[in-house]
């Protein structure tokens, strides 16, 4: 079992071999997250209701269809790397750069979607992320960060881009959040 510290180091040292990904490699990393959800809807949206002990199954399995096709729609064409606008009358230009590791707190209520989301962004601007899931999510997380590594090797990048925390404690998540560059947080106190 890896510690936090040894999770951390993984996901900067994927990160840096993914920080001067082109704009097709990110690209295809936020597409394939959000294609192994949309592609394992039924289980994920099963091992969702059944683990969280919220929602309809049919409910999380709709929303995995839905919002997987949504998120990356939202994604897609928009750039996020190398220059993505110039201000010619204050001769400016804006520069995408990648903050480096993430580290996403994730619900109990959302165990599939909003990682999904989350890694779709974090890989979009060429940051590596790591999940802190939800005790009543941890199963779920686990079986969604490993869709997301399996899809990420076959593109040739980092399987670490993407990774979870393997026991949840308020201590590895506090300690986690103190480690990394970015947090994001999705819920509530």
């Amino acid at each position: 079992m890896s510690t936090v510290e040894e999770l951390v180091a993984r996901s900067r040292e994927a990160q840096k071999q993914f920080e001067f990904a082109t704009q097709e490699q990110a690209d295809a990393a936020a597409r394939a997250v959000c294609k192994a959800v949309y592609d394992n809807q039924e289980m994920l949206g099963k091992m969702a209701a059944e683990e969280s002990r919220m929602g309809d199954v049919n409910d999380k399995i709709a929303k995995c269809r839905n919002k997987s096709a949504l998120i990356w729609e939202s994604l897609k064409g928009k750039k996020s790397v190398g220059v993505i606008r110039r201000i010619e009358e204050k001769r400016m230009l804006e520069i995408a750069k990648p903050v480096g590791v993430v580290c996403a707190v994730l619900p109990s209520t959302n165990p599939v979607v909003t990682p999904m989301g989350n890694a779709a962004a974090a890989l979009k601007t060429r940051n590596s992320i790591i999940f802190g899931p939800h005790p009543r999510g941890i199963n779920v997380c686990k079986v969604v960060v490993d869709l997301f590594r399996k899809e990420l090797a076959k593109l040739g990048l980092p399987e670490d881009l993407v990774l979870c925390l393997e026991e949840v404690s308020l201590e590895d998540s506090n300690k986690l959040m103190s480690m990394v560059d970015e947090i994001v947080a999705t819920g509530g106190s």
